[in-house]
């Protein structure tokens, strides 16, 4: 426990059974992931050795965020296949690889229904090594909701202890499990998930090919509807991560709680070599125990915990909802499995809600010179950089593309391993699969990682033989102004981004550019999620509320014009006296942290939870710009840079497109 008590901005509630620790002052996700990157070995130990690790009080918003969290302790992703409870896919897909691991709504029964210990689909072949559970909302009310936890191992040595017997039939016999599963998911029932459901499947002969895989056998029933499906032989006693045997099953859960129209749990759990049930009077003795030796931690806002499903099992209380008026949001992830060098990035990674990962610092390539593009964009791989942000108006994605190829011609990385980023301009809103499909070609790729509307400004069309990149303006016009399409909603530019995700051509969509109004819309019509926002933030313009709402909502922001005015003086659009980099507060930071002014404002970026794409074609540039993880800024020095606020924007086309082209064109109040 001295390892993890060592830690800055943690400390130890609870030493043993289990392990809680609890946030110092105000702690968000990416704090707690480095602290996972240092400490993941330590946190997976404590939940082996005491059956559970408990966090409270960290600042985490949304499933996004704690899953970020958890991909850098090692927990290896599973698909949730063969749980009886009705459940919500939150962030992940059931489709292609799995980056990261799925989060998944809570058991979703009733909440006037209790559910019964338990470990983690402990009536499939094989169970999850892990089960996790993350707390997103709980109105403070009393009316129960808490996760009740109990180590099965000490369970297992009270059983030895007074019904040694009916240990060693378990261990002879084992057990086999028994369900009705219906055609359709039933939310009125704790085991109300449907065989489609369950075995993500569509057809009966594709749920016959996976229970088969599990060497379960079935009965279709009430006119071929609903399936009775019997596990095979399965062990009631199996041994813990921490090499101690234990009461490792669903049978407690089968007995007492495997009931609704469909289950009889007296016959939901029997002997696998005779068919017999259990004893009904030591499993009455066994709930008394749980119910005894129980750990309940009452949740609270942005706490989770990382149970070792091997040792410990758990159950839900039933709660009161105030006749719906109380908010109650727990999700769930499983893992199967530890990698105990999880950490291969050099930076942070955030977590989308299609479950990609993307690296909290990246390249943007805005401005890069198309002599010097390519060698840039390849030197910035090979120092580390994952992330590289293009665009079309940027002028540069040959160039771009030319230096990833590079890169994976020098087998640097995989084309995995990068995450790459386009845009599409103002004048393609209405021709978005041309637009990508260009983008795709001078970027040499089949797909990108990411592709975002660039601006909410509807321009009209400009072929693309005509004039590539189309730019604000056409320069050879007599009087060159931004011309606008008003016909162009921004929801139908959006079903056409929509389209590039079911076409293959872009993992992820996202905008730029707007703000929480405009946002909080998309998110009412869109059929695909945004995952990323990305918006003018630094210490002058630091969008507290944009940045809260999109964090609550589970969308990634991703911010530009990192080091404020920099990039702008060169175009008249700041002067020297607005640069950051001279500001007293900024450089104080910068001296007491031993790093440059330009590094205190990346890490104020990094440190509140955004993605920051900082660019430049100096290799010793590159370096600096992403070695931001050897110091973390006290909660003293992040308040006082964010008191440098006062609303300044660099990049706002209310007034350059005023200024340098003829056109009133606001986006913002």
């Amino acid at each position: 426990m001295s390892n993890l008590a060592s830690s800055k901005g943690i400390q130890i509630l609870r030493e043993s059974s289990p392990v809680v620790l609890e946030a110092i002052g105000n702690v968000n996700f990416i704090e707690l992931e480095e602290f996972m990157k240092k400490k993941h070995n330590d946190v997976i130990k404590a939940a082996s050795e005491n059956g559970a690790c408990v966090f409270c009080g960290f600042d985490i918003r949304s499933p996004e965020e704690w899953c970020a969290v958890l991909s850098a302790t090692g927990l290896q992703p599973t698909p949730y296949v063969g749980g009886a409870a009705v459940r919500k896919l939150c962030v992940g897909s059931n489709e292609g690889s799995m980056q990261t691991l799925q989060v998944v709504t809570a058991n979703e029964s009733p909440p006037s229904e209790p559910i019964p210990p338990h470990h983690e689909l402990a009536q499939t072949p094989e169970p999850p090594s892990h089960i996790c559970f993350y707390c997103q909302e709980n109105d403070p009310v009393p009316g129960g909701g808490g996760t009740p936890i109990c180590r099965s191992d000490e369970m297992l040595d009270f059983l030895v202890l007074k019904y040694p017997g009916f240990v060693q039939r378990l261990e002879t016999a084992g057990v086999k499990y028994v369900k009705i599963t219906p055609a359709v998911d039933d939310p009125t029932s704790a085991l109300g998930r449907s065989w489609k459901s369950m075995y993500h499947v569509q057809t009966k002969e594709e749920a016959e090919k996976r229970m088969k895989e599990q060497g379960s056998t079935w009965e279709w029933i009430n006119n071929n509807n609903d399936c009775r499906i019997t596990s095979p032989r399965l062990p009631a006693i199996r041994t813990c991560s921490n090499g101690r045997k234990a009461f490792f099953n669903q049978i407690l859960a089968a007995y007492t709680g495997w009931i609704d129209s469909r289950n009889d749990p007296k016959k939901a759990i029997i002997f696998a070599d005779d068919h017999s049930p259990m004893p009904s009077d030591i499993m009455d003795e066994l709930v008394a125990y749980f119910d005894k030796n129980k750990f309940v931690h009452p949740w609270k806002a942005g706490d989770f915990m990382i149970i070792d499903n091997t040792v410990s099992c758990h159950s839900r209380e039933s709660f009161d909802t105030d006749n719906g008026r109380r908010r109650r949001k727990v999700m769930a992830a499983i893992a199967n499995g530890i990698d105990n060098n999880p950490n291969k990035s050099i930076t942070t990674n955030l977590v989308l809600s299609t479950g990609d990962l993307i690296p909290s610092v990246g390249l943007g390539c805005w401005k890069i010179d198309k002599a010097v593009g390519a060698n840039t964009v390849y030197q910035a791989i090979k120092s580390g950089y994952r992330l590289i942000d293009s665009a079309a108006d940027y002028g540069n994605e040959i160039q771009t593309g030319q230096g990833i190829r590079q890169a994976l011609a020098e087998g640097i990385c995989t084309r995995s391993e990068l995450f790459i980023v386009t845009k599409l301009w103002n004048s393609f809103h209405s021709h978005v699969d041309e637009a990508i499909e260009k983008s795709l070609r001078d970027l040499d790729l089949d797909y990108v990682d990411l592709y975002l509307i660039h601006f909410p400004i509807h321009q009209k069309y400009v072929p693309i033989s005509q004039r590539y990149p189309p730019e604000w303006v056409d320069p050879d016009a007599a009087f060159p102004r931004v011309e606008l399409d008003h016909s162009i909603t921004y929801e139908q530019t959006w079903r056409g981004m929509e389209r590039q995700v079911e076409r293959g051509l872009a993992k992820n969509i996202g905008v730029c550019n707007i703000g929480t109004t405009m946002l909080q819309e998309v998110l009412n019509y869109c059929k695909i999620k945004p995952t990323v926002l990305q918006v003018e933030m630094h210490p002058l313009n630091t969008q507290q509320r944009l940045l809260r709402f999109a964090r609550t909502n589970g969308i990634q922001v991703m911010a530009f014009s990192n080091l404020a005015s920099a990039s702008y003086v060169e175009l008249g659009m700041a002067t020297q006296s607005d640069s950051l980099l001279q500001n007293a507060t900024v450089t104080k930071i910068a001296q007491s942290n031993s790093v440059t002014p330009a590094q205190v404002l990346l890490r104020w970026a990094v440190q509140r939870g955004t993605i920051i794409i900082p660019k430049s074609s100096k290799s010793s540039r590159l370096i600096q710009n992403i070695d931001l993880f050897h110091f973390a800024l006290s909660d003293s020095e992040m308040t006082e840079l964010d008191n440098l606020n006062c609303n300044r924007r660099f990049n706002d086309p209310g007034h350059f497109c005023q200024v340098a082209f003829n056109t009133f064109c606001p986006i913002y109040e």
